[in-house]
């Protein structure tokens, strides 16, 4: 019985070594946040991101992250790094944003749903975003990030993200 438990211990412990090293190598990344399925995802590159891919992005690389944003949304972990963002691809360059009818987000004169822009979050914070007095228009390395999450903290506050800093991730093993 000692042998089989040997092994048994062995094998748990090969495969916590293998699934620590999978994550640590940067092929992978964990979502733990409701903007996307939760789970863990395979990220591949920066190449042919096109509308409806999920990306991976930092808090950093969206255009319009200013002191107004709560910690909670962007918090630093003991090494000083923030998780990193995951998000439905809405908007490439040349694509315009609009604010429509009942403050709703539109792209190319399309309503996009579940992106009611909010003026707090479920704890009263205050949200500020872009100016939407005017169309929006997307240059050349930006890109419009959505949450699935009616209440997700994406491009409607933080404006456009930079394109060539997304990376495509696919879900491996999702709930």
């Amino acid at each position: 019985m000692k042998k089989f438990e040997r092994r048994a211990a062995l094998c748990i412990l090969t495969l916590g070594a293998l699934t620590a090293a999978l994550l640590l190598s940067g092929l992978f990344t964990f979502n733990i946040s409701s903007s996307v399925p939760l789970g863990l995802w395979l990220r591949l590159s920066n190449k042919n991101i096109k509308i409806g891919d999920i990306v991976e992005i930092n808090f950093e690389d969206f255009i319009y992250n200013n002191d107004w944003v709560p910690e909670a949304y962007y918090k630093a972990n003991e090494v000083g790094r923030t998780a990193p963002y995951l998000k439905r691809v809405a908007g490439l360059p040349g694509d315009v944003i609009e604010l429509g009818e009942f403050n709703l987000l539109k792209i190319n004169n399309k309503i996009i749903l579940n992106s009611l822009v909010l003026s707090q979050d479920r704890a009263g914070n205050i949200l500020s975003s872009p100016d939407y007095s005017n169309k929006i228009k997307l240059q050349d390395n930006e890109v419009w990030l959505m949450s699935d999450s009616p209440r997700g903290f994406d491009s409607r506050y933080l404006g456009p993200a930079k394109l060539n800093k997304c990376v495509k991730v696919l879900p491996i093993l999702i709930y």
